[in-house]
């Protein structure tokens, strides 16, 4: 019982640094460049030593890395069928604005093949949640083939737009445009699977 208790005490105390890391480091790029943040700036911050860090991390990217991996997980888990795309998205985007500096230094700073993937995922997600969800509950029986193009189209455009929203400094607020985009073309994903199920195979 006891090496038990031990190591979920363990598991716990690793998780706790772990998110003491992220939060720490997410607040150090609110106040500086991503370049000149150093391990040895975070650990001190985090009051760890350096190994404690390398223990979790290879290194800030690797932690960048989680970052994104966990703001992906919990907007899957906040989704759900009742949710339109735009809610969901914007539920994506509460992380973006949240942290808004550092999310501008991580995207002016790192590859952007690594940001971009992030927005990849997310509007993918995001996307392929909906496209599901309209499905399931108007009975549109759309080819898988077409529901991977709606999909594909409507992901490009979003990363495209938020991208671009974020090197620009996010001067509007994400409801102004994501809920506009939703407007103008409302009712434009449902048509065409409903489309794709009309034409048949």
């Amino acid at each position: 019982m006891i090496v038990f208790g031990m190591k979920g005490g363990d598991r716990v105390a690793r998780q706790y640094t772990k998110e003491l890391i992220k939060r720490e480091f997410l607040a150090l790029l609110e106040e500086k460049s991503f370049h000149s943040i150093t391990i040895a700036m975070l650990a001190e911050r985090c009051e760890i030593s350096r190994n404690t860090f390398y223990y979790h991390y290879d290194d800030v990217y690797s932690l960048v890395k989680e970052i994104f991996a966990d703001e992906l997980v919990k907007v899957n888990g906040e989704s759900d069928a009742t949710l339109s795309w735009e809610e969901m998205l914007l539920s994506g985007a509460s992380f973006l604005v949240k942290n808004k500096r550092a999310a501008q230094n991580l995207f002016q700073s790192i590859d952007k093949k690594d940001t971009d993937a992030y927005l990849f995922e997310l509007c993918e997600s995001v996307m392929r949640r909906y496209v599901e969800a309209v499905c399931a509950e108007k009975g549109i029986c759309a080819q898988e083939a077409d529901k991977r193009l709606v999909i594909d189209f409507y992901r490009a455009a979003l990363v495209g737009l938020m991208d671009k929203w974020v090197q620009e400094g996010m001067q509007t607020s994400p409801e102004e445009a994501i809920l506009r985009i939703g407007q103008l073309f409302d009712g434009n994903i449902e048509r065409s699977l409903r489309i794709s199920a009309s034409l048949g195979e």
